[in-house]
């Protein structure tokens, strides 16, 4: 297929009419769209200098036609001469470039493209281990190509570069400190959602527990922890909503399904609490005290009764805040 490019020159393999040429598309995607540019002006134009190649194709500069003809010779598409000039190399004299060929079974990257791979930073192991997949890729494809050692560079330097991301991404990953406390972006952001400081304050010591205990590693504690604060800062705002005139408590007083959520949140199961419930419903009948908000009451009973069948109480009522209810456990 041919491909087109409007200049605002016109070398001698452009069309008179128009400021559009024609070159190789194929040959485009093996080495490169300003290779094959040089490619068909060579084709048409037989042996060229430096000089002459530089006015003509007036729209590269001087380092980057210098690059292209460095690439071409290394891939072994054009030979340059003694006295500096430039040509097509071809197996007969004045013949066209090398047609397309597959790929052999046996195919090994010449020594050209392993030195300038390992010069930009792959190492020899890793081509090693992408070598046979690469052969083996092309291989059932039945594809051609002008250059199978240009081929395998790009594919290097593309694997490269995924693999470098991935090893850039895990070593970022750690286990959260137990000094750890969020950025001041962080809390900025917390802030203008109008979140209370003392609350984001106390949400922060149960956080950094769940997630030291499981030794979890991340690279956006920040962030977990903003979804960790605004999630239950909703809960928390919600179930303020239900607070009423302090009351005492009925005989016939269930906890609502939300205590159920928030306990579940803290890996509570909800059998465990329903079986809380005769217990601190009887002492709290006895005392008659009353209290604007039975439910977060209850959660706090329960949380405290879990902590103690698993052998943790230790500061627990010194923790058991008003709203530490709603800390959650999921972020």
């Amino acid at each position: 297929m041919q491909g087109e490019k409007s200049l605002s020159t016109q070398p001698k393999f452009m069309s008179k009419k128009s400021n559009s040429f024609n070159f190789d598309k194929e040959i485009a995607s093996s080495v490169g769209l300003n290779e094959s540019i040089v490619i068909q002006y060579l084709k048409t134009n037989s042996i060229q200098t430096f000089d002459i190649l530089m006015t003509e194709l007036s729209f590269f500069d001087e380092k980057e036609l210098n690059r292209i003809l460095k690439k071409l010779i290394k891939l072994k598409l054009i030979e340059e001469f003694s006295n500096g000039s430039f040509c097509l190399k071809s197996k007969n004299e004045g013949s066209k470039v090398e047609r397309k060929k597959n790929i052999s079974k046996e195919y090994l990257p010449s020594k050209n493209i392993l030195k300038e791979a390992k010069s930009l930073g792959v190492s020899q192991e890793f081509i090693q281990n992408k070598l046979p997949e690469f052969r083996s890729y092309w291989t059932d494809r039945g594809d051609k190509s002008f250059s199978w050692d240009y081929k395998f560079l790009k594919y290097l330097l593309k694997e490269w570069r995924s693999e470098e991301e991935k090893l850039n991404k895990v070593s970022k990953m750690k286990p959260i400190q137990k000094n750890w406390k969020p950025s001041k972006e962080a809390l900025k952001i917390l802030q203008h959602a109008e979140i209370e400081e003392k609350f984001i304050i106390d949400a922060l010591p149960e956080f950094v527990l769940y997630w030291s205990e499981r030794n979890t590693a991340s690279d956006s504690w920040n962030s977990k922890f903003l979804n960790h604060v605004k999630n239950q800062w909703v809960r928390y705002k919600n179930l303020i909503s239900m607070v009423r005139k302090p009351t005492r408590m009925d005989k016939d007083w269930r906890p609502s399904e939300d205590c159920f959520d928030v306990l579940s949140l803290a890996k509570i199961n909800k059998s465990f609490a329903i079986s809380q419930i005769p217990e601190f419903k009887l002492y709290w009948l006895e005392t008659k005290e009353m209290r604007n908000c039975w439910n977060s009451k209850f959660i706090q009973h329960v949380k405290y009764k879990w902590k103690t069948k698993n052998g943790n109480v230790k500061n627990v009522l010194s923790r058991l805040k008003d709203h530490e209810w709603a800390v959650n456990f999921k972020n």
